[in-house]
């Protein structure tokens, strides 16, 4: 029996080694497959997580860009604001300049003018009171003549 038990495996090993397979079946079918299911299940969540993210970055980064091209515009604009504004204030700081001047130039000419016309008539006066006066002095001195 012991060329037999030799030839021929105990058959209790044989069937520990069944129950083992059975058992590796069970334990690959009811966790490990699951298991790794899930763990590429979540790989993939990643992978996406990971692509929409860089998707998101670029798009993030484009906005920035965009929003930095429209402050540049806005600041190009106001700048071109700003300068209109200045040459308008220049242009109204000359017009009201000249029309000062215009108008003190007026001025001083009515100034002027008003100021000829009192001497024109205070020689008028004077003279009518050098006439009066010599009238005055030549009937005293044909008085005195006569």
């Amino acid at each position: 029996m012991d060329i037999q038990q030799a030839l021929y495996p105990n058959i209790t090993l044989l069937i520990q080694a069944i129950l083992f397979l059975i058992f590796v079946a069970l334990v690959r079918a009811l966790l490990t497959k699951p298991y790794f299911q899930i763990i590429e299940e979540r790989e993939e969540i990643i992978k996406r997580n990971m692509e929409e993210a860089t998707k998101l970055k670029e798009e993030a980064q484009r906005y920035l860009q965009e929003a930095q091209a429209l402050l540049e515009k806005g600041r190009i604009e106001s700048n071109q604001i700003l300068d209109k504004a200045r040459r308008e204030a220049e242009r109204v700081k000359a017009e009201i300049i000249a029309k000062v001047e215009a108008q003190t130039q007026e001025e001083i000419s009515k100034a002027l003018e008003e100021i000829r016309k009192s001497l024109e008539e205070e020689k008028k006066r004077l003279e009518e009171r050098i006439k009066e006066v010599a009238e005055l002095i030549s009937k005293k001195v044909m008085e005195e003549a006569a």
